[in-house]
């Protein structure tokens, strides 16, 4: 079962969607998954058995990706089912202010975020016997006690602002001047709160935006890349594959169903 569903009305600018993914027979056990980086961060809760990271090691019941550089790999099991929240910009800055040097390129416990009451309170909460939409609505309820327990940011506006002039293909210094603060500052804001700088991010949009248009075999891949050859190499350096490479490859049915294909709530992050 591959599922989409949205957050509450009062976490649509936090919350772009919760992900359901659910492979108890392990029709796709073993296989190896590769997701993106993406400019988004990642909450998931396993009712079944957690993924494989990496190295190997299994992922936390409860955990959490900030942003990320490159590309990742998971290998599944039979008993799979869980759930993601898929963080905003702004939402990874209202929901876990200051946590950027230590999420970025990590997959935390999410205990390591939030201490370990809070975290033990969302493990516990959601089951595997629960509908999708129990989940989604036990999500809600606790990333609105997270809203209400944590005092919000007073440079959020800021950031938000300089995000949305990246998001559409602006230069940094537009950012920087639209927020009212220096590229220094701006940077220094970035940093502290997304682990990375609005460079660093412009290049996660332009790489997001690039990668749904070759999954959705539409749109223009290279747009915002000053030439076809910045568009490789920064393919190369974050994926590991060429544009070329990876629209010659079968899609993966996780890709299909959640990305460029997936409608409004289409995101690139499986490959």
């Amino acid at each position: 079962m591959f599922l989409i569903l949205p957050p509450a009305p009062k976490l649509a600018r936090l919350v772009h969607a919760y992900w359901f993914i659910e492979d108890l027979p392990g029709e796709y056990a073993g296989h190896l998954t590769r997701t993106s980086p993406i400019p988004l961060a990642v909450l998931s809760v396993n009712m079944g058995r957690p993924n494989a990271a990496e190295d190997g090691g299994l992922v936390p019941s409860v955990s959490f990706l900030g942003l990320q550089s490159r590309s990742r790999a998971w290998r599944s099991w039979s008993d799979t089912y869980f759930v993601t929240a898929m963080l905003t910009i702004p939402g990874l800055v209202r929901l876990f202010p200051h946590t950027g040097l230590g999420s970025a390129d990590m997959l935390l416990d999410l205990a390591a975020l939030t201490g370990e009451a809070p975290a033990l309170t969302l493990k516990n909460g959601v089951g595997l016997e629960q509908e999708p939409r129990r989940i989604a609505a036990l999500l809600d309820h606790w990333l609105i006690s997270r809203m209400g327990s944590t005092r919000p940011i007073s440079e959020g506006r800021q950031i938000a602002m300089a995000h949305s002039i990246l998001q559409g293909g602006g230069t940094v210094e537009t950012a920087a001047e639209t927020a009212q603060v220096s590229r220094r500052q701006l940077h220094r804001l970035f940093i502290r709160h997304l682990g990375m700088g609005p460079k660093s991010l412009a290049d996660l949009e332009r790489l997001h935006s690039s990668v749904k248009s070759v999954q959705s075999d539409s749109g223009e891949p290279v747009h915002g890349f000053s030439d076809q050859a910045h568009q490789i190499r920064s393919w190369q350096r974050r994926l590991g594959v060429t544009p070329g490479a990876y629209a010659r490859e079968a899609r993966t049915p996780l890709a299909d169903h959640f990305g460029a294909h997936g409608g409004p709530s289409g995101i690139a992050y499986y490959l």
